[in-house]
């Protein structure tokens, strides 16, 4: 089944499942808003909205350095990314 697909209807929005892949597959300890691109049918504002549902999911946590203006992403530890792990094994996609 098409990843896409499987991520509108499991997860309610086609990008949802694409843009919690990129945070579990990212090497960096953190990373800004503006990091992942390139996401099927993703927004830079589709792409802020689902990292604040991340955040308030305790999936990611923010950071707010006092020297700058810039928003960082960490993720965490939250058993919930191994739903989304197990999901991406499930459809075998290459968001892995």
């Amino acid at each position: 089944m098409d990843a896409t697909r499987v991520s509108e209807l499991l997860f309610g929005r086609k990008c949802r499942l694409a843009v919690a892949a990129w945070v579990l597959n990212n090497p960096k300890d953190r990373f800004f808003q503006s990091e992942p691109r390139g996401i099927e049918h993703a927004s830079p504002t589709n792409i802020r909205d689902e990292l604040a549902r991340l955040v308030e999911l305790g999936m990611l946590d923010i950071e707010r350095p006092d020297d700058s203006r810039r928003i960082y992403y960490v993720r965490t530890t939250s058993p919930l990314w191994d739903i989304i792990a197990a999901a991406l094994q499930a459809i075998d996609s290459d968001w892995l």
